[in-house]
């Protein structure tokens, strides 16, 4: 990121007082290399394979080139290219007598290296010397360099980014999808260098294509992921040091109120909830120890918008850096840190995945200091996504266009079915008749839609009880963004962890995640529903045919039926069956 943007120079300043302690990252570590230093090891290596290859293919011939002896020191990766290819032209500067410069300096063994290696970086072959003089170990990479996507500008559309993209360019198989590389452990090159990966827990593969995916989905320099959405956020607060404080906006997620308020503040983290969409409110929160500013937009479960690039640069102007949950509005809908925010997390368990098959959360950066931080985060707390997950949500990716579109056109019927329905008090999204005329136009500035959560009340808790209950295709659970319909009341359910007394939400909130069903279906269930809690109904309504039983159809096979043959009195035509049935059932306990 070019350093005289306004937001690279809020982060910088955000983090000064840090000490420096990231400074060695963009100018030491393997992983920052510039592109001429990334050549520079794509040759060297290139250099090692091949002329070791050569050197075994003349030894095994018995005709060595004349001086040069069979136990003539292999070229190694640790050494420079000028070391490499200009030792024979000034053997005063050499340094390491391994090193026999007469074979290297050859043009035709140049063009042949040229020709070997092309124009492409294979990641598979990088090695990262251990001992490097200016080098900890905690600086090396924990997965190969990849793209920075904070300024990139894709020529395909939202639909397409998320269908075109190789996870795995570099595999000499060519996979029309990325594989699961279930392994732990990977071979190291030595005992004194390490390859692209070693643990799974650092990096794998199949992770390392799902991050790349997600950066380039979000423009961010890099992405991260995690084992749930909390692990997530979690990392996040890890950022903050004891005596930080960090601005919250007073409606927010259960799960995150529940880690700032007993979590956070035990590690001397200060916790100022306001009103974040209220840009003058936040002005006047902001103190010397402010440190971070976390938002939702639309917020959890009240819908209520916050301007991110105003607040962006309210935050930036102070030295704060601005941190976004944009569970709610995936990336093919909103993409934050385009306007301004410098972290964005996800809860991917939503729309990412939208099966509810798999837990995850990811992180998305925009500045690789921050980047150098949260890769050490991940890697030394042990947060990381497992590789079958990471292959579950690439593949989730894949149709995330295509069910996000459909749910938003069905929470938009919804919600004007919602707005005219006598039984509904208020509704609650960001479209139109959902919020007030102000929020709809800072919305649409940053989005392009309204997505697919409506939040409602009906001025009685009861009711609102008896309505989620009475509900066949809607399915009672937390959680939302998959392709079923969803419906929970967050005072008893999603937000049930944070105190009574210091809820802001009415208790009779309802809150729906709009699924990709037929409409028609959708609404003709909540209008049944909505009758059958004004009609008093107290129970869960268990019948209706949604449930999969089919109890009202006849079984296959039966055995109560009597076959073509069968010529005996009825009576004993029963009896029998009820044995047959007895001693099927009891062959299939068996079974």
């Amino acid at each position: 990121m070019a350093p005289s943007t306004p937001t690279a120079v809020a982060s910088e300043g955000a983090w000064a007082s840090r000490g420096g302690e990231w400074d060695c990252w963009a100018e030491s570590t393997a992983k920052a290399r510039k592109g001429s230093d990334v050549s520079a090891r794509r040759l060297e290596n290139a250099c090692w394979r091949l002329w070791n290859m050569e050197k075994s293919a003349k030894e095994q011939q018995g005709s060595p080139t004349p001086g040069e002896s069979s136990s003539m020191p292999k070229i190694r990766s640790s050494h420079s290219l000028q070391q490499v290819f200009n030792a024979s032209s000034d053997e005063g500067s050499q340094s390491d007598d391994n090193l026999d410069p007469l074979r290297i300096d050859d043009a035709a063994f140049k063009e042949r290296l040229e020709d070997a290696i092309g124009g492409c970086i294979d990641f598979a072959y990088c090695r990262f010397p251990a001992k490097q003089a200016n080098l900890k170990y905690d600086d090396l990479p924990t997965f190969p360099i990849r793209p920075n996507f904070a300024s990139f500008r894709n020529s395909l559309r939202p639909a397409s980014e998320c269908v075109v993209f190789d996870g795995c360019p570099e595999d000499p198989y060519h996979p029309s999808n990325t594989p699961i590389y279930q392994t732990a452990t990977f071979v190291q090159p030595s005992c004194s260098e390490f390859g692209a990966y070693d643990y799974t827990r650092s990096g794998n593969p199949t992770r390392t294509a799902l991050e790349k995916h997600v950066a380039l989905l979000e423009q961010a320099a890099a992405a991260f992921a995690f084992a749930s959405g909390m692990a997530a956020l979690h990392t996040v607060m890890r950022l903050l040091r004891c005596g930080d404080e960090i601005l919250v906006n007073e409606d927010i997620y259960g799960g995150m109120h529940r880690l700032l308020t007993q979590d956070c503040v035990n590690s001397g983290i200060k916790v100022t909830f306001v009103d974040t969409t209220d840009i003058a409110a936040v002005k006047k929160a902001i103190t010397p120890q402010t440190k971070l500013i976390h938002v939702e937009s639309p917020s959890n479960p009240r819908m209520k918008i916050t301007d991110l690039k105003e607040l962006a640069t309210t935050a930036h102007r102070r030295g704060v850096l601005l941190s976004v949950d944009s569970t709610m509005m995936p990336p093919v809908i909103c993409k934050p840190l385009t306007l301004g925010a410098d972290i964005v997390i996800h809860s991917a368990t939503k729309f990412f995945s939208g099966h509810a098959d798999c837990t995850g959360g990811l992180v998305c950066v925009r500045d690789p200091t921050l980047a150098h931080r949260v890769a050490f985060l991940q890697n030394a707390e042990g947060t990381a996504l497992a590789p079958f997950e990471c292959f579950l949500f690439l593949r989730g990716i894949k149709t995330m266009h295509l069910r996000v579109e459909r749910a938003q056109a069905n929470a938009e019927r919804v919600g004007a079915f919602l707005l005219a329905h006598p039984h509904v008090k208020e509704a609650y999204f960001p479209g139109r008749g959902g919020c007030d005329s102000m929020s709809l136009v800072v919305h649409r500035s940053q989005a392009t839609g309204q997505g697919s959560m409506i939040s409602l009340t009906t001025g009685c808790v009861d009711f609102s009880r008896r309505f989620c209950d009475a509900c066949k295709i809607f399915k009672t659970t937390v959680s939302f963004g998959s392709v079923n319909s969803l419906i929970e009341m967050p005072c008893t359910m999603s937000h049930a962890s944070i105190p009574a007394e210091k809820r802001t939400l009415p208790d009779d909130l309802v809150r729906l995640s709009v699924g990709i069903e037929d409409v028609e279906d959708l609404v003709a269930d909540l209008a049944q529903a909505l009758e059958a809690a004004a009609g008093g109904l107290a129970a869960p309504c268990t019948k209706g045919g949604y449930d999969s039983r089919f109890e009202d159809l006849p079984v296959v096979p039966n055995p109560g039926l009597p076959g073509p043959r069968d010529d005996s009195p009825s009576k004993s035509r029963d009896a029998g069956s009820e044995v047959d049935a007895r001693r099927l059932a009891e062959r299939l306990v068996v079974a």
